[in-house]
């Protein structure tokens, strides 16, 4: 397996990220970083910790330089702010193999104790879970597992697409293969755009991307600022 990483001035969650991979009870073979042109020591970071450091920039153009130098069968996409716990990779791999997948995302729970955060996640890996279920494929960007080879059938991610690129490759790599949003492993997540937007403005942007995606498509027009200064920046269940 090889985890593919895509950060811009990740200083501050990337150690933890990727400290969190090494303690696994099955190690990846390769950690990528694709580095969107960090000013901090995102770079120095990854390679002190024996990644490897590619061009980035949004994260689907990061996790497609990332995937293109990955070796092995299966990717993992993960988010420099998402923290695995220690058996998340080998529980991804059993559901993947005892299911016959060939991608998944899972259920996920926020880094925060305020009860409105929370529940809010819960609802959305709860919709997350069940709009997969009823063919409308959701995942969350910060850790999707993928064949390999399903990954290059689909052409990678639609770097055309601005916000949301991880809930447009789960619909498409649902069409070409097997896939599910699962209830093990659970992952965390960074919840810092409800810090610095806060909780009305953050959940309203979720919103209004699912709407636009339900009734007028894909994002591929500068409608929602989701990313710092066209960066691959990103926090939170939605691309």
């Amino acid at each position: 397996m090889c985890v593919v990483i895509p950060a811009l001035n990740e200083e501050e969650h990337l150690p933890e990220a990727v400290d969190a991979l090494a303690a696994q009870t099955v190690s990846p073979n390769q950690v990528i970083v694709a580095d969107g042109g960090s000013t901090d020591r995102t770079a120095e970071i990854a390679r002190a910790r024996e990644c490897r450091v590619v061009r980035g920039g949004l994260p689907g153009m990061g996790r497609n330089n990332g995937a293109r130098e990955a070796q092995g069968s299966w990717l993992l996409f993960l988010d420099a702010d998402v923290v695995v716990p220690p058996a998340a990779l080998e529980q991804a791999l059993e559901v993947a193999e005892a299911g016959g997948l060939d991608g998944l995302s899972c259920w996920f729970v926020p880094d925060s104790s305020g009860w409105r955060v929370r529940l809010l996640h819960w609802v959305s890996a709860g919709y997350f879970w069940l709009s997969t279920r009823l063919r409308w494929p959701h995942s969350i960007g910060g850790f999707i597992l993928v064949r390999r080879e399903l990954h290059e059938a689909v052409g990678g991610f639609d770097e055309s697409v601005m916000v949301a690129e991880d809930q447009d490759y789960a619909r498409r790599i649902s069409r070409l293969g097997r896939y599910a949003f699962v209830r093990r492993p659970r992952v965390v997540i960074s919840t810092r755009r409800f810090r610095s937007d806060g909780f009305v403005r953050a959940s309203a942007r979720w919103l209004g991307i699912e709407l636009h995606r339900i009734l007028l498509g894909e994002v591929r027009r500068p409608l929602f600022r989701y990313f710092d200064e066209a960066s691959g920046k990103q926090g939170d269940a939605g691309g």
